[in-house]
């Protein structure tokens, strides 16, 4: 199709011709459509994108128009979306989300995504011909973010038109001024009434995830939980549903529907490259903070910028023949599709799940898939920050028998629930040193409690203050009670003061879950220390090498005697060294060192300085050797870089890994080809097993447990330079 236009970036068909021109240039140049200096090159977007002290993220999202302020103020959060805050709340609100978007915590919605893609195309594949934008790539990301943050999904409609006046398909954009102001403080009321509701009764969704996090401590107001939803529905849905349907568009009209729908590789390797090579976002704005260079040219303090990811993704330093559409294409370079850095794509993970869910749908129901409309004719949207279309005509073949059967999974397979919920009684309370009290509890009607292991912990629902995690220290034996003990901490978050003030026998609780991270693993002897209430988990361990007869220690630490629980219960039934600091001073652990013997597993509970001392002592022992549970979260603050070399498992290859460069880096630049989208340890999309060895973790989206236990790591995390 020949181009029409000759201005610069008004012919949206000519957006990767006019990036091109822009890029050979050797000036940066500011042009009218995107408002900004256009930064065009790879290597400056990413110097842009890793440098967000110097170029600030504020232009993403404009301020609200002067009209509408005195009416959103107190209801709409000014910023509405981690696009456009800064350090240090950026990082400090990203990690209320972080560890939820890791992959494989996400695949527990695939049979929920699953489910609404099949019902969305039970509604249509008896005709033999839609427009695949609008019967299931617009509606189904809806509906899935919906149902993952925690909103209603059959409201989907409602929820595309309520945020229309912050932008989104077009379609949605139909109602006046008026009815647009609306629908935003409606959405917002909407979300608040939930996050409040979530506050005591959690789910498994976002909104519960985040309050589990402020709960764990994370300084967060409800102004800024409200602000984490509407503008991940807005930015969610836009980009998923453009992405699939430019994405399909050119595999249909190259002929390559059939072979990237293959299997789940060929999905995989398609939509990688359907993400560099168009992906639905052109660019996002910055602003420069200070007087500064890019790319070797001078950039002013207040100079606005447009960083244009898709022209990053075409380079052809970067991505040999980046114009032509090659789905087997291997490449070191990771495309800027979801950007990169602190504000890459926070949902990357979710649609690169769904989108490959899409396509796999769409293969199994709808054979035959073609255009039904020629490519040329296609209408993309005017350029601007989103690229999309504005619909995709597409036909398939029907069965000569008659229409096609549908075959809709029933609305419960696949359903995501909440762990399991069950009221329990306190039977009985009491005592069990200074300033800690036993809960004995038990189910309230005829359904058993749970089974569990030693190390294992519960949840627990203290009233208004949500739910808390406490160690069962009771016999895993006694199927009939489970206990709890728990400190009375005087600067903690208040619910150990609810457990030892408000609760009285008798009073029925809610639990659920019986999860273990810390769990007992067979061995020819133990030894278990403990420090303070770090015995609770301890306790089931020594009843289970008991009862096994295995040979166990156990080194019982703690202030004093009297606030040591069930001390003189462990010195009778056990091989226990009781040593309260302030009888007999502090405690030498070397000596553990000194007395262990071939297959000797050391169990850990409690504070860090305690952990920390034995992970010195056991570091030159076997892998596994030591296995611990933390109060308290790692401390970052004096990471050193040190090179260290990394074995892939699979084949063999020893690769050195720099001071100055990440683990990710080496492995791509070696064929891994793993995937990453932030480039910083945030996203969870760089995540690899660990097959052995100890890794450094390096990220904020790892629990705490994860990173004790040691399975995976992120091959991407902060390194500075030296």
């Amino acid at each position: 199709m020949a181009r029409k236009l000759s201005c610069p970036f008004a012919d949206s068909r000519a957006l990767f011709e006019d990036l091109s021109a822009v890029r050979s240039k050797h000036s940066l140049q500011h042009d009218s459509v995107l408002k900004g200096l256009v930064i065009s090159r790879y290597s400056d977007i990413v110097e842009v994108l890793d440098k967000p002290e110097t170029f600030s993220s504020k232009p993403t999202i404009p301020p609200f128009p002067e009209p509408v302020r005195p009416i959103f103020a107190g209801k709409v959060p000014e910023k509405s979306t981690l696009l456009n805050w800064d350090n240090p709340d950026h990082d400090r609100l990203r990690l209320s989300v972080a560890s939820f978007f890791v992959p494989r915590r996400l695949q527990r919605f695939e049979p929920e995504i699953k489910r609404l893609a099949h019902e969305l195309v039970d509604g249509f594949v008896a005709d033999g011909k839609a427009d695949l934008k609008h019967s299931f790539a617009l509606p189904l990301p809806l509906k899935v973010i919906a149902t993952v943050a925690g909103l209603d999904p059959a409201r989907w409609q409602w929820l595309g038109r309520s945020l229309a006046l912050f932008g989104g398909h077009a379609e949605f954009r139909t109602g006046t001024i008026h009815e647009q102001v609306q629908g935003i403080l409606d959405i917002h009321a909407y979300v608040a009434e939930l996050i409040q509701e979530r506050k005591t009764d959690r789910r498994d969704d976002l909104i519960s995830h985040i309050w589990n996090e402020r709960d764990k401590g994370l300084e967060m107001t409800d102004m800024e939980h409200l602000a984490m939803i509407p503008g991940l529905l807005l930015a969610g849905h836009e980009t998923t549903t453009n992405l699939l349907s430019m994405g399909m568009s050119h595999l249909l009209h190259l002929g390559l529907w059939e072979k990237a729908s293959k299997d789940d590789d060929s999905r995989k390797s398609a939509l990688e490259e359907l993400l560099r090579f168009e992906s639905a976002v052109t660019g996002m704005r910055r602003e420069a903070l200070v007087e500064t260079t890019i790319g070797g040219c001078p950039v002013a303090a207040g100079t606005q910028l447009f960083v244009a990811y898709n022209s990053g993704s075409r380079d052809p330093t970067r991505f040999p023949m980046p114009d032509v559409l090659d789905i087997d294409r291997q490449s070191v370079t990771q495309h800027l599709g979801f950007g990169r850095g602190i504000h890459a794509c926070l949902g990357a993970p979710l649609a690169r799940i769904l989108l490959q869910i899409e396509m796999s749908v769409l293969a199994e129901r709808l054979p035959g898939l073609r255009l039904d409309e020629e490519y040329s004719e296609i209408e993309y949207d005017h350029v601007h920050e989103a690229r999309g279309i504005s619909k995709l005509e597409v036909a398939w073949e029907l069965p000569v028998s008659g229409p096609v059967k549908r075959t809709s999974v029933p609305a419960n397979v696949g359903s995501v629930k909440s762990s399991k919920t069950m009221e329990v009684v306190v039977s009985r309370m009491r005592s069990v040193a200074d300033g800690v009290v036993e809960l004995t509890l038990e189910a309230s009607g005829d359904d058993p409690l749970p089974q569990w292991t030693p190390g294992s912990h519960i949840d627990i629902e203290l009233g208004a203050i949500g739910w808390r995690q406490y160690s069962l220290c009771s016999d895993p034996a006694d199927k009939k009670h489970l206990q709890i003990a728990v400190l009375l901490e005087k600067t903690g978050r208040g619910g150990s003061r609810w457990l030892h003030s408000a609760v009285k026998t008798g009073m029925r609780l809610q639990a659920r879950g019986v999860r273990n991270h810390f769990v007992l693993e067979k061995a020819r002897q133990y030894v278990f220390v403990a420090g303070g209430i770090g015995i609770t988990p301890v306790r089931p361990m020594l009843q289970a090498a008991k009862r096994d007869e295995v040979p166990y220690q156990l080194i019982y630490l703690g202030g004093s005697r009297s606030t040591m629980a069930y001390a003189d219960e462990l010195e009778r039934l056990h091989t226990t060294t009781l040593w309260p600091k302030n009888e007999k001073g502090r405690f030498d652990l070397a000596q553990l060192r000194e007395n262990a013997a071939e297959g000797l597993q050391v169990y850990c509970c409690g504070p860090t300085a305690l952990i920390q001392g034995l992970e010195e002592i056991f570091k030159a022992f076997p892998l596994g050797t030591l296995k611990t549970e933390r109060f308290a979260a790692l401390d970052g603050s004096s990471w050193v870089n040190k090179p260290f070399q990394v074995r892939m498992a699979r084949s063999g290859r020893k690769f050195q890994v720099p001071a100055d460069e990440s683990l990710l880096d080496v492995l791509n630049k070696n064929g891994a080809a793993v995937l990453s989208t932030c480039a910083k340890g945030t996203c969870g999309t760089c995540e690899v097993e660990v097959v052995a060895g100890i890794p450094e973790h390096r990220d904020v989206v790892l629990t705490e447990l994860e990173r004790l236990e040691g399975k995976s790591m992120m091959a991407k995390g902060w390194r500075k330079t030296l």
